[in-house]
C-alpha cells in the first residue's frame, strides 16, 4: 500500500502527537510532584516524560522514513486529555490513559499497519504498547501508595529506604521525616530494592 494514501500514516501523526503532549503533561505533572515534595516521584514521573518523547521521535522518524520527502503536512482529528486536579486525581488518570493506550489503541494501529502491510510500523506500535502498560503500573501505584499515605511505608516489615540527595540509608518500616544526614524531607527517599 502506498504509505501517503496510508490509515498507517495518520495513526503514526496521532501517535506522534499523543505522546508530545503526553511527555508535556508528564512534565507538569513532575513539576507538581516537586512542589509537593515528592522529589522521588518527580523523578519517576520525569523518566516516564522522557520515554513519551523518546515513543515521539521512533512515530516522527517511521513517518519521514516512510514518506520521503513527500510527507509536509498531516492533517489529523484526535481526541486529547485535559484533565486536572490533585495529585493522586491526576496520577490516576494518566494511568487510565496509558491502559487506554497499551490496550486498545497502540493495538489497533499495530493491526491496522499489519493489514496495510507495514510490519516494521506495527512491531513498533506493539512495542510501544509493552511500555505504556508499565507506565500504567508505575502511575498506578503511586497514586494507591499516595492515597492510602504509605507512599513511604512498607506493609512487608523494615525495608532499606534511601534517600536520593546523599545516598544515605536507613532501614525501617518507613523513611524518616528527614533525612538524618543532609536534612532532606521524605519525598528524596525511596525504597531501595537492591539491598532488600
Amino acid at each position: 500500500m502506498d504509505f501517503q494514501k496510508s490509515i498507517t500514516k495518520h495513526n503514526l501523526a496521532r501517535s506522534f502527537a499523543s505522546e508530545c503532549q503526553e511527555g508535556a503533561r508528564y512534565q507538569f505533572l513532575a513539576k507538581m510532584a516537586q512542589q509537593e515534595g515528592y522529589q522521588y516521584m518527580s523523578m519517576l514521573i520525569r523518566t516516564l516524560a522522557h520515554n513519551e518523547m523518546a515513543h515521539a521521535q521512533q512515530f516522527f522518524n517511521k513517518i519521514v522514513e516512510l514518506g520521503g520527502g513527500d510527507t509536509q503536512n498531516i492533517e489529523i482529528t484526535a481526541g486529547y486529555p485535559f484533565k486536572s486536579g490533585e495529585l493522586c486525581e491526576v496520577l490516576t488518570n494518566e494511568a487510565d490513559n496509558e491502559r487506554m493506550s497499551a490496550e486498545s489503541i497502540y493495538p489497533k494501529f499495530a493491526d491496522i499497519a499489519r493489514d496495510e502491510g507495514f510490519d516494521e510500523v506495527a512491531d513498533l506500535f506493539d512495542m510501544v504498547s509493552r511500555v505504556e502498560k508499565t507506565h500504567e503500573r508505575t502511575l498506578k501505584h503511586l497514586a494507591e501508595s499516595l492515597s492510602c499515605n504509605c507512599l513511604y511505608k512498607s506493609n512487608e516489615g523494615e525495608q532499606a529506604f534511601k534517600c536520593d540527595e546523599c545516598g544515605t540509608i536507613v532501614k525501617d518500616k518507613c523513611a524518616p521525616k528527614k533525612c538524618p544526614l543532609c536534612k532532606m524531607g521524605q519525598g528524596y527517599y525511596r525504597i531501595d530494592f537492591s539491598i532488600c
